[in-house]
């Protein structure tokens, strides 16, 4: 297994992030990639982590932060998202957000319930669930797009490496009893799936480890309820699903031949409105539904 995936330099790059067990929200994904396999060059998906784990709230306990109201169904997530990697092998990436890295030697999560991991367990029963968790623990960690200049991952890069082959030895257990608050300081790992945000020179300092080319790192693990946020470069959060109303729901499409200058020059240039006609909440009015204006 790869944990650091190396994507063409042609095609359409898609990236989403933080689905949660949107149902509604994966299809729109998959419809999205599926129509942009047209392209010259095709295209490849990239889902940053946390397919799973999303709220089973009736819709009149809904509260508001949690944006559109759906109904979590991680296991039907899990499902259609395998169908979806069968059906184009080398074309759909999904890293390992910190919600599965809690199956297969992270920390408890307790989001919506005490233990999720056990939660969607106990839903997928022992035979499922085994399948499930070998699945995932072969999952990426990073997605780089070198002649682009994009790394994807799922949180910010924060770690501390010294070349992509450290990142290919990183162990996924360990992690049990660790506190949470304590996740983004427990070496690479820790902070390639806990960490919110990092500074410009560690940032990148991370993305030149893993190849001099790299200009931007694209990442979810936090909400940003207008869609994307740029605390500094070269960091570019996305939130494609979860915490957010459906105006306001973010993806990535990037040219893979295309250069990319920075964090502000992806976010203008490559970021799309999933829901394009619902209305919009909290996005910055310079989005516009195919892209920055």
């Amino acid at each position: 297994m790869n944990r650091v995936v190396v994507l063409p330099e042609h095609g359409r790059l898609l990236v989403a992030t933080d689905l949660q067990g949107n149902v509604g929200d994966f299809l729109r994904v998959e419809a999205v990639f599926e129509e942009a396999l047209g392209a010259p060059g095709g295209a490849v998906l990239v889902v940053t982590g946390d397919l799973v784990h999303g709220p089973e709230i009736d819709e009149r306990d809904w509260p508001d932060y949690l944006g559109t109201f759906y109904r979590g169904d991680s296991k039907e997530v899990l499902e259609r998202a395998f169908e979806l990697q069968q059906r184009h092998p080398g074309r759909v990436h999904y890293l390992l957000g910190n919600h599965e890295h809690a199956h297969v030697g992270g920390p408890v999560v307790s989001k919506f319930f005490p233990d999720e991991a056990r939660r969607l367990e106990d839903l997928l029963g022992p035979a499922e669930t085994s399948l499930v968790r070998d699945w995932i623990s072969s999952w990426p960690f990073i997605a780089v797009a070198p002649l682009a200049g994009l790394c994807m991952l799922h949180a910010a890069p924060h770690a501390r490496i010294e070349s992509a082959a450290e990142v290919e030895r990183l162990p996924l257990d360990g992690f049990f009893d660790v506190p949470l608050e304590e996740m983004a300081t427990r070496g690479a790992l820790g902070a390639l799936l806990w960490a919110r945000t990092t500074t410009t020179e560690r940032g990148n300092e991370f993305l030149r480890a893993l190849d001099p080319r790299l200009r931007v790192a694209v990442y979810g693990h936090d909400v940003v309820r207008t869609g994307f946020a740029i605390d500094r470069e070269p960091l570019l959060c996305v939130s494609t699903s979860f915490g957010c109303f459906d105006g306001d729901k973010l993806y990535l499409s990037w040219d893979l031949s295309d250069r990319a200058a920075s964090a502000a020059d992806v976010a203008s240039r490559g970021l799309v409105a999933l829901h394009p006609t619902a209305p919009q909440v909290h996005r910055d009015p310079t989005i516009s539904s195919s892209g920055v204006r």
